[in-house]
């Protein structure tokens, strides 16, 4: 398993096949982003908006800030509940893909996929400027995120 220091704020892990479904901590971090700590202390951060924005009954907990920073997980794990009562299955949330990517996730993505910038640039269709930016601490946009995620995943399992 690979990982990498991000600040104080959390430990990279990258995902691998078999992790553990049972939350044995969250907390809210805004914007529908919450840092989850699973049962085998695997830390991720997910962005729930996708589980949230597909129903109604989660209305409250996608538009009230103070009602979303109440998660929390249920005494087994299984789910993410709010002050509400409104919940989400740890399963679901599991599923969910990692969209955030720092420079340092990025550098060694590309270090394990034994890419160059330009091999990479090819590969996503981006310009070799645009993978040294993200390389060097650049904003690396949520679509690009996912497309790394996706090719680490599928040449490595």
């Amino acid at each position: 398993m690979l990982g990498s220091d991000v600040g104080s704020e959390m430990q990279h892990v990258y995902v691998v096949q078999g992790k553990s479904d049972k939350i044995k901590r969250v907390s809210a971090l805004g914007e529908h982003q919450i840092k989850i700590v699973w049962e085998d202390d695997v830390t991720e951060i997910k962005d729930i908006a996708p589980l949230l924005l597909s129903h109604r009954l989660h209305a409250r907990v996608k538009s009230e800030n103070a009602l979303f920073n109440t998660v929390r997980a249920s005494p087994d794990g299984s789910r993410l509940v709010w002050d509400d009562g409104s919940s989400l299955s740890a399963k679901a949330v599991a599923k969910l893909p990692r969209t955030a990517m720092d420079a340092a996730e990025f550098r060694g993505l590309m270090a394990d996929l034994n890419l160059t910038s330009d091999g990479l640039g090819s590969l996503l269709g981006l310009s070799r400027r645009a993978v040294t930016n993200y390389r060097s601490g650049d904003p690396i946009p949520r679509a690009v995120a996912l497309a790394m995620h996706y090719i680490h995943e599928r040449l490595h399992t």
